[in-house]
């Protein structure tokens, strides 16, 4: 009788702090969730630019998970979508600066007298489509296009490198090595994966011109995951100039992913999210120290990319807007440029990743 009474109490022990384990765990979470929740707008809202506004990006990340534990997400294969899916008009963001992606994938170009710099590709059935825009702004890909980033060694980033590596022949596919073997090892199609080429190490740096691209290896959406600082970008060319040197970051993937195509990264969740964290708190000091002033994003959907260049379109005059509709803008800040919008970004990110933490924290 003794010993069932001890074994009912252990058993009842142990309950208890597993209840009190989990309310812990989720009282850090939240704690971190409100933290991020008040990054989300800025200290003085502006009508003007709701895409300041970073709601739908916080309930995205700041949500808990639903499903745990983590697991390998088994893609199926993409299906090529026609080009009207997928299409937007290219932005010229800065002078040195161009968005060349989809309505929803973030693709971009840096050009200089040094040649031209692709960021990420797309899928193999739009890729030749989106650098040939660069002919739109008086660039020549054939022979300038230099070299072609790929973030990360996912399908939707990769997936258009080999065909642009048959058709730019000068042009350097630049992945991490962790990324490249990724690659090697996902299960996609043969056909698409490029040829192994140049393998960007951490805070290497690519000069283009006037502008300087740093590459840092950040760890967590893939195991080898380049984000970027673009630093020497000007805007004096467009209806609304200014004098400064910009500096853009690009965090290389924002999703959170145990493992992707077959591959597993990492060994599980906590270990994954430890991951994440500690990229980005220091790829968020890295910005600081750089004077980081505008966000790229490899999801237009995360800063709303979208509505700053439809903006930034309105702004300056583009096919179809009216002289009434720039007007109502031209007093505006450029939708591009905030350092307020950076450092909430990653106040965001940084947060709402310790909230997953916390919530994959055995109690």
């Amino acid at each position: 009788m003794t010993r069932y009474l001890l074994c009912t109490f252990c058993v009842s022990l142990l309950a208890i702090c597993f209840a009190l384990g989990a309310k812990a765990d989720d009282a850090s979470a939240q704690t971190h969730v409100a933290a991020a929740q008040a990054a989300v707008s800025p200290a003085v809202a502006n009508p003007d630019q709701p895409f300041q506004v970073f709601q739908a990006f916080f309930k995205q990340w700041c949500a808990p998970p639903k499903q745990l534990p983590d697991v390998v997400r088994q893609e199926n294969r993409r299906i090529p979508t026609s080009r009207e899916e997928w299409y937007q008009p290219p932005v010229r963001m800065f002078d040195q600066l161009y968005f060349i992606g989809t309505k929803g994938t973030g693709v971009y170009a840096i050009s200089s007298p040094d040649g031209i710099a692709m960021i990420d590709t797309n899928f193999e059935w739009d890729a030749k489509d989106l650098v040939a825009e660069l002919k739109d702004f008086g660039l020549d890909p054939q022979q300038n296009l230099k070299y072609i980033i790929v973030t990360h060694g996912h399908d939707d980033r990769y997936w258009g490198a080999k065909s642009l590596q048959e058709t730019y022949p000068k042009a350097h596919v630049i992945m991490s090595a962790a990324d490249w073997d990724v690659v090697a090892k996902d299960n996609s199609p043969e056909s698409v994966k490029p040829k192994r080429d140049m393998v960007a190490t951490d805070g290497q740096k690519l000069k283009m011109g006037d502008v300087t691209i740093t590459m840092y290896i950040t760890p967590g959406h893939t195991p080898g995951t380049i984000s970027l600082i673009i630093a020497g970008l000007t805007n004096k060319q467009s209806k609304h100039p200014d004098d400064a040197r910009h500096v853009a970051s690009v965090w290389g993937g924002v999703d959170i992913n145990l493992g992707r195509a077959g591959v597993q990264y990492y060994p599980d969740g906590q270990t994954m999210m430890k991951t994440y964290i500690a990229s980005t708190k220091r790829f968020k000091e890295l910005n600081e120290k750089a004077g980081v002033d505008t966000i790229l994003s490899t999801t237009l959907g995360h800063i709303n990319m979208n509505e700053r260049m439809q903006a930034w379109r309105t702004m300056n005059g583009a096919p179809g807007v009216t002289p009434e509709m720039a007007g109502k803008l031209a007093n505006e800040p450029d939708p591009f440029v905030s350092k307020d919008a950076v450092e909430r970004y990653y106040t965001i990110l940084e947060n709402c990743y310790e909230a997953q933490l916390a919530w994959r924290m055995d109690p």
